[in-house]
């Protein structure tokens, strides 16, 4: 698929000015077509995965600075997805299909980025759980971070450290890698708590597992 300069300025989060600097130095993937300059999306994804570069998936352009204090508060009913059927070669695209983006979210490219993370190294961390998410930031037209639970029906082979099948997934988006890195601390110490561990392999209710997440969590603001 072509692109024009602006569908990169988009795509990219930069400026068209800036785009055109790194056409000028020739850092960045281009091509001329009819005397324009076009770009490959495939190419410039690959660009900016070996860059760390933000993509923008949705049609928005201002990045959010939402600060995660807690999990519970990025969590609701359309968070928790039970009775999924799921398979090891497709379960990527079984994911995404379920959860309720923008219109114009670009689910394609979603998927790409999670297959391209899951090639480098399986994000399954052991005890039944994985933590899919992609390989550079992703902005889906949210102004917080996506967490999508994912209870299969069926355990799943996904190479985990301890050789354990997977039972649920946690699907994980976020708009910058500050974002990111605090969602997996909180996460992290989360699922140290066997509480917390307990609700997602036997699937509870999401009231449920949220009472449970809102409890531990306010057991930690007591502490500190």
């Amino acid at each position: 698929m072509d692109l024009n300069t602006k569908d990169i300025s988009h795509l990219l989060m930069l400026p068209e000015k800036e785009v055109q600097h790194l056409i000028k130095k020739k850092e960045i993937p281009f091509q001329f077509l009819h005397d324009k300059v076009v770009f490959n999306k495939q190419q410039i994804i690959e660009w900016a995965l070996g860059r760390n570069f933000p993509i923008n998936v949705s049609g928005h352009q201002k990045l959010s600075e939402y600060h995660i204090e807690t999990v519970s508060t990025l969590l609701g009913k359309e968070s928790f997805h039970y009775k999924c059927e799921l398979n090891e070669s497709s379960y990527i695209e079984q994911m995404i299909s379920q959860i309720n983006f923008e219109k114009n979210v670009d689910r394609e490219i979603i998927i790409q980025l999670l297959k391209s993370r899951e090639s480098m190294m399986s994000t399954a961390i052991g005890n039944g759980i994985s933590l899919p998410h992609p390989r550079v930031p992703l902005m889906v037209g949210r102004d917080k971070p996506l967490i999508n639970f994912f209870f299969a029906n069926k355990p799943l082979d996904l190479k985990s450290i301890d050789g354990k099948p997977v039972h649920t997934l946690i699907l994980l988006i976020s708009q910058t890698i500050k974002q990111h890195l605090s969602l997996i601390a909180h996460l992290s110490f989360l699922l140290s708590k066997e509480t917390f561990r307990f609700a997602l392999e036997n699937r509870l209710e999401f009231k449920e597992i949220l009472d449970i997440i809102k409890k531990i969590e306010e057991t930690r603001n007591k502490a500190q």
